[in-house]
Order: structure tokens, then sequence, then C-alpha cells
């Protein structure tokens, strides 16, 4: 039933990957956001940084991620995913790196869709595509796919090319790699990691209110964004 006009709405979030760069900034976002009641974060271990009113952590074995998150999916409403090791997955072996990469989220996303989430929200990369002759793009291909099957009633693929800002990458490219900006499509252009937390946080709370309000699309919708499209929620949200 869509909510009426006088309505507060708000919303449970779930969370994958808020021990890392674009994550913590994800649970900031979601701690500060007025429209956000909770946030249940899936997680390997508790950190200080959890320590919040907000804050559910739920400890699971990553193995049995969707099993042992069961419990606490009741009543979620968005899922966002900033979850995998990037760079780091060419020291790794291929089966490593699409659990981390494929089925560790996958098992997320499927244990808040059961819970009732509407909304998921899960970064890629940039050129992510199941046919790439690049073994990590054809990886990122694979994650949107099963994303994608699972028929959430939005689904968001952020796909970031190069992400500034984090402990992986050379804090004077910050300074350098914008300059460059003007020589190459803008879907390749960096972008630093509170602008894509912000853009994932501020899009899934605008397809959150368009369900709540009976204004969401008929059939399960996919989009896929880029640095254009993630662009005008810069500047959206808290700080």
């Amino acid at each position: 039933m869509a909510a009426s006009p006088t309505t507060t709405l708000e919303y449970t979030a779930m969370l994958l990957g808020a021990t890392g760069n674009v994550g913590a900034r994800i649970l900031h976002l979601l701690v500060h956001s007025p429209l956000c009641a909770k946030v249940v974060v899936v997680t390997r271990r508790t950190v200080p940084e959890f320590a919040n009113a907000k804050v559910q952590p739920v400890v699971v074995n990553m193995d049995r991620l969707e099993e042992e998150l069961a419990a606490h999916t009741q009543r979620a409403d968005i899922a966002l995913a900033a979850f995998g090791v990037g760079k780091g997955s060419a020291k790794m072996a291929d089966a490593d790196v699409r659990k981390i990469e494929i089925a560790y989220p996958a098992a997320f996303a499927a244990a808040a869709k059961a819970g009732g989430a509407r909304v998921l929200a899960m970064m890629t990369s940039v050129g992510a595509d199941s046919h790439s002759s690049t073994k990590y793009l054809r990886t990122m291909g694979d994650k949107e796919k099963n994303a994608a099957e699972l028929g959430f009633d939005y689904l968001g693929l952020y796909r970031p090319a190069m992400i500034l800002g984090n402990a992986n990458t050379p804090s004077a490219l910050s300074l350098v790699v914008p300059l460059f900006h003007w020589a190459m499509p803008s879907r390749y252009h960096s972008i630093h990691k509170n602008d894509l937390a912000r853009a994932m946080v501020a899009n899934s709370e605008r397809a959150f209110l368009a369900l709540a309000r009976g204004k969401g699309p008929a059939a399960p919708a996919v989009q896929i964004l880029e640095y254009r499209d993630m662009e005008p929620f810069f500047g959206s949200g808290a700080r």
C-alpha cells in the first residue's frame, strides 16, 4: 500500500562493506540521514565506528552470510553493497576473487530481498561486462548479472573509474588526474570516494521514496550509473 502524503517516510538500510573506503562513508551518510531510522551493518568483525544508536552490527561468517543474516533482515528497505577487492584482485586466485566480488554480495542481496528490501545499490566498475576480454571486468559483469536476477524493484549499479581519497590510491593522483578529465570520456573520470558514497545513498533514497509513494517502476528497474549519472548527487545529503 502506498504511503499517504502526510506519512513520515523512514527506511531501514542494510550495508555490506562498512569497513572499506567507500562503505565507511556510506555508513556516515546513513547515520546522519534524517530518513534513515536504522542501519544493519553486515561485518566480519565489530569496530568502534559502529557504536551508534542507529547502527546494528551483525557479525557473520561470510561463507554462511545469507543463512546467518536471515534473522536480521526483517523490514529492510534499502540494501547497499560497497564490497570487493578492487586492484587487489590481481594478486588473488580467481576462485577467491569471485567469492568476494560475486558470491558474498549476491548472498547479502538475496538476504536483503528476502527481508523485504525493494532497493539495491551495488558498486561495480566502469566497463563491467560479462563478455569482456579483461578478467576483472568479466567478474564485474557477472556481479551485475547476479544482482539483476534477484528482481529488486530498483537496482542501481554504480560504475566508478578510479576512486580517489582511499587508501589504495596515491594522494597525488587526487590533484593530478582531474586535470586530464577534459581529454577523456566522462565515464572514465575519477571520482572521490565521498562523492561515490553520496550518489549511492542519495539515489537509493530517491528510489525508496518513489516506491513508497507509489511512483516507482511497474516492473523491476535496473539503472547503470556512470560518472555523469552520479554527478548530480555529489552535493546531496550529509557531509
